[in-house]
């Protein structure tokens, strides 16, 4: 997984620990930037929900919080209002 900063570097992580226990005022959002259909994991409230993600699909997911894993094995844990892109078959979080 890779954690991009505000000068657009990118950081490669194994898991990025985002602090679930804060209040989400909204849904992340999940891009896939790859020119194929990934299958994601998201478990939310403690149900594993597994779905496929077309290339170039945006999809809103994780009101109150979420753990995401895909198909690389990166795993990460979204708060609410994060941006995820989909690229090379790893997370980017915004």
């Amino acid at each position: 997984m890779r954690r991009r900063s505000e000068n657009k570097t990118r950081l490669p992580v194994v898991f990025a620990a985002i602090l679930a226990a804060c209040s989400a005022a909204g849904a992340a959002s999940l891009t896939n930037k790859d020119d194929a259909s990934q299958t994601i994991v998201v478990t939310e409230g403690g149900v594993k929900t597994e779905f496929a993600i077309a290339a170039g699909e945006t999809v809103k997911l994780c009101d109150d919080g979420c753990f995401l894993t895909l198909p690389s094995g990166d795993r990460a844990a979204l708060g609410g209002e994060e941006a995820v892109d989909i690229v090379n078959g790893e997370a980017v979080v915004e």
